[in-house]
């Protein structure tokens, strides 16, 4: 499997330099990203557990880094999140993402998280492909995108 690096510093989902970044790692495995991190109470719901929010920046960040390995930049459109199990503060997440299909610039992409065995939330979304010049609007062209 091959490391793939943050998105940027101060992402909220990777961001080394984001003091409440969630703290994904991805590794590249062929088509898919696995991608794991560990909640604590920055990322807090009710006392002890994940808010529903983190689980699902997280789950959208690692569909999105999909996009290296797709070689297509792209925003999210629609997220869709099914809370499977309790996510509990201070346990290691695995997370797995991968693309169920391509229809022109529509990515439809899909994601779980699992605490161990357990399936915690598993996720679906669209991701629409746009110019990279979108991305420097904000000041940003990513590294990791080779167009």
């Amino acid at each position: 499997m091959d490391e793939i690096a943050s998105h940027h510093p101060h992402c909220i989902g990777c961001g080394s330099e984001n003091p409440g970044s969630i703290g994904l790692r991805f590794l590249a495995d062929g088509d898919r990203i696995h991608a794991t991190c560990t909640f604590d109470e920055r990322h807090q719901g009710a006392p002890g557990f994940v808010h529903g929010g983190s689980l699902a920046t997280a789950i959208d960040d690692t569909v999105g880094t999909l996009l290296v390995l797709l070689r297509r930049p792209a925003v999210t459109a629609h997220l869709e999140i099914d809370y499977r199990a309790p996510a509990f503060l201070g346990r290691e997440m695995a997370l797995e993402a991968w693309a169920d299909r391509v229809e022109g610039r529509k990515l439809h992409l899909a994601a779980t998280m699992h605490d161990g065995d357990t399936l915690v939330a598993e996720g679906r979304a669209l991701f629409l492909e746009v110019p990279l010049e979108h991305f420097a609007k904000g000041g940003w062209v990513p590294d990791q995108w080779p167009y």
